[in-house]
């Protein structure tokens, strides 16, 4: 199945934004560049890495120009495991980016574990896991 221009603009302008924030962004890898990370029969549209002073910090993202909960499902994202190290602190976030209007069509559940990105035609409108802005 070829990869449409919607996808490949999604893309491209989520490697740019998070490039812009100091990431080196990877488009679908098929194996984890780093040993601090696994997956099985998994490859996210994009994974980035950023490492800092005693932090490294991961995102994988998802692209979906016609989103759907079976597909989401089938993708096996709950197989990845992240192996922190001493003295250094691990951070995973989930990005979720579809096309303004899409959204509706997907179990609101997905909104506890990922980040979700609306694509506009010049911008995203960013919206946070809901479980990270519930009240502790």
């Amino acid at each position: 199945m070829t990869e449409s221009s919607l996808h490949r603009s999604l893309k491209s302008r989520v490697t740019e934004e998070l490039a812009n924030e100091g990431y080196e962004v990877f488009s679908e890898p098929i194996f984890p560049p780093t040993s601090l990370m696994a997956w099985c029969r998994y490859r996210p549209d994009l994974l980035a890495v950023r490492a800092r002073a005693g932090r490294e910090d991961f995102v994988m993202v998802e692209c979906e120009t016609r989103p759907s909960t079976r597909r989401m499902n089938s993708k096996n994202f709950r197989s990845v495991q992240l192996q922190s190290k001493i003295h250094l602190e691990c951070n995973l976030k989930r990005i979720l980016v579809v096309p303004r209007g899409k959204l509706r069509v997907l179990d609101s559940r997905f909104r506890l574990l990922w980040e979700i990105w609306i694509a506009s035609d010049a911008s995203f409108q960013k919206f946070p896991p809901a479980s990270s802005s519930l009240p502790n």
